[in-house]
């Protein structure tokens, strides 16, 4: 009787587990039909597009790595490929940097109790909820050599004025100057996040022991913060190299090719050029590049990680 009832018990605990199973992927089964449809599909089937010489009209003729090896190797794409990419790395190099600076320079005034501090954090927000195509035609006039606000700016200050966008090397600096203005806010409001959670604790025993507001700042908040910093430098790491609206509005990857980023040659090859299996190589290769550097990145500065519970970031 004992074994026939734990059976019993046994056998309803089964049936608990499978429908608990059950309830749950039926929970996740939409978000995983959208993301299989619309992000790992559509991943697959670039790399399968570039095994091929297709110009979305016709047919499909298969070339293997051939796309590949124009890309990287062979002239004149490699030459195209290779100036696109020292461009993208440029403007990395610049944008990431100065938007995190700004906008935890930004965040830290703003964590202090001044007037409007509510009417500032919308307003420093607002640029990177607004669309970035509209955005870019403002900014465009902002830009304009003989018009724009900023060229007459210079000359109230006795500076002479600059070419800006139909210059070398003033339109890259001005596509990173726009960037950084509509980034900023979203770094910011994740850096204020990563302040409000910085133990006042900690802060205040500094200042007991004797340090300034500088050495509070860079042996007890900065490290508090490291978790935050590592975040936005991924994710500003990631969209820096697939910039491209920007330049396809305000240059067109002028003049003369110095703000052809890998995104907008990804663009001119697939939608001006009509070769999509070559188009689709470049985002396979710029895939690549992300993905090395966001791994590269866990490894060696996500060791470096301070987390609150006293223990660093580790895979």
């Amino acid at each position: 009787m004992e074994m026939e009832e734990a059976q019993v018990l046994a056998g309803l605990k089964r049936r608990k587990k499978i429908l608990e199973y059950i309830t749950s992927y039926g929970f996740i089964t939409p978000a995983l039909i959208i993301l299989g449809v619309f992000a790992i599909f559509p991943t697959f089937y670039v790399f399968y597009l570039s095994l091929f010489d297709w110009s979305m009209i016709g047919g499909k003729t298969f070339i293997g790595l051939q796309n590949y090896l124009n890309l990287l190797i062979k002239p004149p794409y490699s030459q195209d490929f290779w100036h696109a990419a020292l461009v993208t790395v440029e403007y990395v190099a610049l944008q990431v940097p100065i938007t995190m600076a700004l906008s935890l320079f930004l965040a830290t005034l703003l964590m202090k109790p001044i007037k409007f501090r509510s009417f500032f954090r919308l307003g420093i927000f607002v640029a990177y909820v607004t669309p970035l195509v509209a955005t870019s035609i403002v900014w465009e006039w902002i830009f304009h050599p003989d018009y724009g606000i900023l060229n007459s700016i210079l000359k109230l200050l006795n500076l002479p004025p600059s070419p800006w966008l139909i210059g070398f090397p003033s339109a890259l600096f001005a596509i990173v100057i726009y960037t950084v203005w509509h980034d900023l806010g979203y770094s910011t409001i994740l850096f204020m996040a990563g302040l409000t959670a910085v133990s006042k604790e900690l802060q205040e025993a500094a200042q007991i022991d004797g340090a300034n507001a500088w050495g509070v700042f860079w042996h007890v908040t900065w490290p508090l913060l490291s978790p935050t910093t590592f975040y936005i430098f991924i994710i500003s790491l990631i969209g820096a190299f697939r910039m491209f609206t920007p330049v396809l509005v305000l240059t067109q990857g002028g003049p003369y090719n110095s703000t052809t980023t890998i995104g907008y040659m990804l663009y001119r090859e697939a939608f001006q050029y009509w070769k999509s299996g070559f188009a689709s190589s470049i985002a396979v290769v710029l895939f690549g590049i992300i993905f090395s550097i966001t791994l590269i990145q866990f490894r060696v500065t996500g060791r470096r990680v301070f987390y609150s519970e006293g223990t660093e970031g580790e895979e």
